[in-house]
């Protein structure tokens, strides 16, 4: 018989009841459970959005939209999705059907961009610092051989100077007017986490960049910014990362350019008549004049062709993102003779592992130069030679050229034929480069906040000089087959280790975020210089030649810490600072190591609650910024203590019959310390709009103390009459602004202006040792140093006009009134080669799939002397080599002394405007083989016009003298394919 419990069994039953019923709603739920799909759309342009992040809200349950923007995602009507894409503003929409399609609206672009900063990356809405930087979507599509011309004159306060119009040439880049007189002005280069020491010609690593590689340059200015770089930031930072793969399809592009350039002007000479008037009226003609007439400049120049070729495939393998390209350059000189040719290639490799913990980046760069350079000596002498010679005579003691050989009665005319200065020399560079780096970026498993970073790289190169003549090239040894002189060559091995630690904290109930960066870093640096022979073509080697040996093997070690806090109050008041301590063994005990504080602090002023519902206000934030940054490049290894130089073999004391090789010692300076510049530097931020208008002002002082200089010494205080010193000190103010605005942006139009305007005053303010006028750019000095003006300012005699404004030959002003017109009658003229002034204006506009761009620059208030002008020829005594330039037949200045070649005379004002480029693209789109394949075109003329009153050739120049090798106009077609 069984017993039942009725209350028991109640309950009992109420439980499998209620039990069932859960069980019931579940099995319902996942009935709901849909694929939901759909695709985002940009909402401006309509166009898909590829790698946008979707996510099911308050799960970790997501996916992300393919190259067309499409998605599917696992999910239950009512559930919320989250759709987020950097730089754009998240989107949340509730599941109602299985097809869910949503448009993203850019965010205010300018606060959510990520900046490099230096050992880690920061939103710019939280910079605190300077800090300058342009990406790839802001490369205008203009065809560029080199990284300069992708940001040249886009950023405030960066002046970028092209070296001349020669193939391959590269640029200057001097950040707020530079920090040193004689070490270098050129900033630190970072490129993919690895820096590029100076003595491994760090402004070169750009000319042997494929700019199709580049995805951001930034410019790290002031020392809050830079000074996490120490003893190498003085003249600021900047950081250049290259593309890299994404988990998107699979991207092939390739892209080909040609290009011809052209000589924009020559040199205002006088032609063969007009040459044979003035010998006739006012010369002595110790050689016969000539029956020819030569335009010497039209025989040195010629319109060049460029062809380059890129291919870059990107995409992943399984999980394993990747990039690699290729690239080919082939550029013919406008100078006869002169071709550059350079082959890039890259590899970038960026893994994720467990869970995305570990994240992984190898990046591997390869170039190859070969650089046939012609011989710019020939530009100066086109200018001076004889035009009415011809170029060519039957005569082939000099290989058929036409050459003056009257050394003993004329020497003045010994001026080489400039054709064959170009024809009979050969002379070749050749250089590889390998650049690359491993970094390990792993977010701990236990304290996910927690990163510990590790980066290895290196930097190798290795550069080959040949220079050969042929045998009759004019002067030149006849003896044998053709000559060959090999300069030496040159091996640089740059090795880095580096690690830090980062940690991260959102402390959401003290309205408080932070993050510490700590760190250690390693730099060895040894460069490996060779002598080679010379040789005839036969094989025979001249006498006194060098044998083939290293015979210097420089190195030198830096070892650094380092430490960073970024604090974040309620979003509103932000502190960054940094802490490095670096140890060179460039110095002595005494002076080896170094520490580099910085501190800045901001305040976003759009955040407080009178200026949070201004809709029109997007973003308002003053900085406030004070650092101290170092410079040790130009100073030689182990300077601090006696080096020994040897004797090369036709440098030997004799002894009865045997030769021995000579040893000498080196100057040294044991108390040599590092350059030091405080910099001080108050920000303004401001957007509207959303930043459809966004900008930035600026107000710096940076101050330089323990300037380094070569000085002239007494003899018998050291191994030499030049020791380099700490001399003094110096400083540079100035102002920047930057604008970014965008008048139209629709569907169809979209209209971008960028305008940047820089003002910067350069001043000596101590001088230790007295002036320094060992400055010049011919045998003697017309540049000086001095207290209370610029660094290099020209220093001259003071020419005297007469009536009607022309110059009176042999006549300037007796400074000193002794009576006599010597060297202590040159003034200091307070002009120098730098601008005070530099303006930037760019402006791009699209058109559905048409788009036009174009760029302007200016350089105000900087001074060039004009070496054309500064010939030796003296008329009344003319020697009939010499082609004079038209300013000494308009003004019959008729004397050849330091009076006329150093006269204030020649010093013009060199400011300028320039039209940098026009652009004229279409892209048609994905409209070929089934909207795969992408179609665009381009044409460009760059270097289109120059607004100046300099005479000279090229009006920019920072070293007071014109390059030389004119920068041409360049007219291109590039083509770009997309798959």
């Amino acid at each position: 018989m069984i017993f039942f419990n009725k209350k028991k069994d109640s309950k009992r039953m109420k439980k499998i009841i209620c039990l069932f019923v859960l069980l019931s709603f579940s099995i319902v739920s996942q009935a709901q459970k849909i694929t939901v799909s759909g695709i985002i759309k940009e909402k401006s342009s309509d166009t898909p959005l590829p790698g946008v992040s979707v996510v099911l809200k308050g799960t970790t349950i997501g996916n992300i939209s393919d190259f067309n923007g499409e998605y599917s995602i696992k999910a239950s009507i009512g559930d919320v999705l989250v759709f987020s894409y950097l730089g754009y503003k998240s989107v949340e929409l509730k599941v109602t059907s299985s097809n869910v399609n949503v448009s993203l609206l850019e965010e205010a672009e300018s606060l959510n961009e990520i900046v490099l900063i230096g050992y880690g990356t920061q939103k710019k809405k939280d910079l605190t610092g300077s800090v300058a930087t342009i990406s790839e979507k802001d490369f205008q599509e203009i065809p560029a051989t080199n990284v300069e011309n992708l940001v040249a004159n886009k950023l405030p306060g960066v002046q970028i100077t092209p070296a001349g119009g020669r193939p391959g040439a590269g640029s200057s880049i001097l950040i707020r007017g530079g920090s040193s007189l004689s070490a270098t002005n050129n900033p630190l280069f970072i490129i993919d986490g690895v820096p590029i020491e100076g003595s491994n010609n760090g402004p070169g690593i750009l000319s042997q960049l494929n700019p199709n590689d580049i995805e951001s340059f930034t410019v790290l200015k002031d020392a809050s910014s830079a000074a996490i770089y120490g003893s190498r930031a003085s003249n600021g930072v900047v950081i250049i990362t290259t593309k890299k793969g994404s988990l998107d399809a699979f991207k092939v592009n390739i892209s080909t350019n040609t290009r011809v350039s052209t000589i924009i002007r020559n040199a205002d000479v006088l032609s063969a008549d007009e040459y044979r008037a003035v010998v006739n009226t006012l010369g002595t003609s110790r050689t016969p004049l000539g029956t020819a007439t030569t335009n010497w400049q039209d025989e040195i120049f010629q319109p060049a062709f460029t062809s380059e070729f890129n291919v870059s495939v990107s995409g992943a393998i399984k999980n394993l993102p990747f990039r690699a390209s290729v690239g080919f350059l082939d550029q013919e000189g406008n100078l006869k003779t002169g071709n550059y040719k350079r082959v890039t290639a890259l590899l970038n490799l960026n893994p994720k592992f467990f869970d995305n913990h570990l994240k992984v980046n190898i990046n591997l760069k390869g170039s190859f130069e070969d650089d046939k350079i012609a011989n710019q000596n020939a530009i100066w002498t086109a200018t001076a030679f004889d035009p009415t010679q011809p170029v060519y005579v039957e005569d082939q003691t000099y290989g058929g050229f036409f050459q003056y050989t009257q050394f003993a009665d004329n020497p003045a005319i010994a001026l080489i034929n400039p054709v064959s200065m170009l024809e009979q020399v050969d002379r070749v560079n050749q250089s590889y480069r390998s650049l690359g780096n491993i970094q390990l970026d792993y977010s701990t498993h236990f304290l996910p906040d927690l990163h510990v970073n590790v980066n290895a790289g290196y930097d190798i190169s290795r550069g080959v000089f040949r220079d050969a003549a042929q045998p009759n090239y004019f002067p030149s040894d006849l003896s044998g087959g053709y000559i060959y002189y090999a300069n030496p060559s040159r091996e640089v091995r740059n090795l880095l280790l580096e690690s830090y630690l980062f940690y991260s904290k959102e402390m959401p109930s003290l309205k408080s975020n932070f993050d510490i960066t700590a760190g250690y870093s390693y730099n060895d640096f040894l460069a490996t210089n060779y002598s080679y022979p010379s040789f005839r073509a036969d094989g025979t080697q001249f006498p006194n030649s060098e044998p083939p040996f290293p015979f210097d093997k420089p190195s030198n070690a830096i070892i650094s810490f380092y430490g960073r806090l970024n604090y974040n109050f309620d979003n509103k008041y932000l502190l960054t600072a940094s802490l490095r301590r670096d140890g060179s063994s460039r110095f002595s005990r005494e002076n080896r190591w170094g520490i580099f504080p910085s501190v800045a602090l901001a305040w976003k002023m759009k955040e407080e609650t009178f200026l949070k519902d201004i809709k029109s206000l997007s973003n308002l934030k003053l900085r406030v910024s004070y650092g101290i940054t170092g410079q040790q490049d130009g100073i030689a290894n182990y300077y601090y203590q006696t080096g020994y130089n040897s004797g090369f073999l036709n440098n030997r004391y004799t002894f009865g019959d045997t030769p021995y090789i000579t040893v000498t010692p080196q100057a040294y300076n044991p108390d040599l310390k590092w350059e030091q510049t405080a910099s001080f530097n108050i920000g303004l931020d401001f957007g509207f709009l959303e930043d459809r208008i966004s900008g930035s002002i600026d107000l710096y002082q940076k101050n330089t103390k323990d300037l380094l200089n070569n000085t002239t010494i007494p003899l018998g205080v050291n191994f030499g009459n030049q020791l380099l010193l700490n001399i003094g000190s110096m400083e540079n103010k100035g102002v920047e602004f930057n604008l970014n605005a965008t008048p139209v942006k629709t569907d169809d139009i979209n209209w971008t202006l960028n305008f940047n305007a820089t003002y910067n005053i350069n001043k000596i303010t101590k001088l230790t040792n007295g002036n320094d006028d060992g400055v010049g750019l011919f045998s003697d000095a017309t540049l000086v140093n001095t207290v209370g003006f610029p660094r290099n300012t020209f220093y001259l005699y003071n020419q005297v006009y007469n009536a009607n404004g022309m110059p009176i030959e042999g006549q300037v002003v007796d400074v000193n009134n002794d009576g006599n017109i010597n060297a202590a009658d040159r003034y200091i003229t307070n002009k120098s080669a730098l601008p005070k002034y530099l303006l930037g204006f760019s402006t791009s506009f699209q058109y559905k799939k048409w788009s036009l761009s174009t760029a302007f620059h200016a350089n105000l208030g900087h001074y060039l002397f004009f070496q054309p002008y500064n010939s030796t020829v003296a008329i009344t005594d003319f020697q009939v080599s010499q082609n004079l330039n038209r300013l000494y037949y308009d003004t019959l200045f008729r004397f050849n002394n330091d009076t006329q070649r150093f006269s204030d005379f020649y010093l013009q004002n060199a400011s300028f405007l320039k039209m940098d480029n026009i652009n004229i693209g279409y892209n048609f789109g994905k409209t070929l083989m089934n909207s795969k394949l992408g179609l665009g075109l381009n044409f460009t003329v760059q270097n289109v016009f120059v607004l100046t009153n300099y005479d000279g050739l090229d009006p920019e120049s920072n070293n007071g003298s014109e390059n030389g090798y004119p920068v041409p106009r360049i007219f291109s077609l590039g083509i770009n394919l997309n798959f």
